[in-house]
């Protein structure tokens, strides 16, 4: 995208009346962070340490009318950081594509404009302070051109095929023209994967061998994170395997909320014993049936015999 200019007189009319909200900030921060998430980046890779806290002064700048401007040296001072750092913050602010990151074109040339575009006045800064009806489009991601490792059709256990004397690699799947080719080497892949079950470093090591694009990658990593029931996390390299090739962030935001419906059931004792053959049915219907949670009658305490003690006393 170009970079935006803008004039100190413009931007600073914004200012006047203007204030700051820590809770306002905390919102914007946790809706940055969603979107992050969304687009399949980890906002903890992005925003570490320091970088973090630059974020959040800019924020809470930002908080009241959606716009401010600041140096690298300001902003360095109130961090407590160099301003190598804070350029490095604005590095992975621009990677979120959550705020418009400009500079000012006279006086203090070289100072930051940071404008936030989920704010109300966006369109209204958009306007009188850069001149602008629309943002300048930026050219569009190509999505990944690696293979696509179809998943299986059938719940088949992939225990029944040998890796022995086998080599192979996704790339391989491409060349075969059966379908019943294709599941036996998904088969093996998946089997050669699950065989490092019991370390989890190993496994992914696995994943990336078979060259896996980053979305499997992001929903492996994030099934270990999440306080998943063991058995699924056993299975995570397989599951990150069965979403395919073409998985993104949304298949990702998919493929967790599955899991997690699954595992509401497993903890309110229902068994599921094929989770990786459920999963992808899950996956390829985009539904899941919640089992609802067996309701428990309280035990029922027997009335005792009424007995008149008064009577019995004379």
């Amino acid at each position: 995208m170009t970079l935006l200019t803008a004039y100190n007189q413009d931007v600073q009319r914004y200012f006047q009346g203007s204030y700051c909200n820590k809770i306002r900030k905390e919102t914007i921060l946790s809706t940055i962070e969603e979107k992050v998430f969304e687009m399949g980046k980890s906002f903890s890779h992005l925003f570490p340490n320091k970088r973090k806290q630059v974020l959040d002064e800019i924020i809470y700048l930002l908080s009241g009318m959606g716009i401010c401007k600041i140096g690298a040296e300001k902003l360095a001072e109130k961090v407590g950081c160099s301003t190598r750092t804070v350029k490095s913050a604005v590095a992975s602010i621009k990677e979120t594509d959550q705020l418009i990151v400009g500079r000012l074109a006279d006086g203090k040339a070289g100072k930051y404009i940071f404008v936030y575009k989920e704010h109300p006045n966006f369109n209204q800064i958009l306007k009188e302070v850069f001149f602008l009806d629309l943002l300048p489009e930026t050219p569009p991601i190509a999505p990944p051109s690696a293979p696509l490792v179809a998943p299986l059709q059938n719940a088949e256990s992939v225990e029944t095929v040998s890796l022995e004397g086998q080599k192979t690699s996704s790339n391989h799947i491409n060349s075969f023209n059966s379908l019943q080719e294709k599941d036996i080497i998904q088969a093996v892949i998946e089997k050669d994967v699950q065989d490092s079950s019991q370390n989890r470093d190993e496994m992914r090591k696995k994943l990336q061998t078979y060259d896996v694009n980053e979305y499997q990658l992001m929903l492996f990593d994030r099934i270990m994170t999440f306080p998943f029931p063991e058995s699924i996390k056993t299975v995570a390299g397989t599951i990150a395997l069965r979403v395919g090739m073409d998985c993104d962030a949304k298949k990702v935001i998919q493929a967790l909320k599955l899991l997690n419906k699954m595992a509401i059931n497993m903890i309110n004792g229902v068994e599921i014993r094929n989770i990786v053959a459920v999963f992808s049915e899950g996956m390829m219907n985009q539904r899941y049936v919640m089992v609802p949670k067996p309701i428990v009658q309280p035990p029922t305490v027997p009335k005792a015999p009424f007995y008149n003690w008064l009577e019995d006393r004379g």
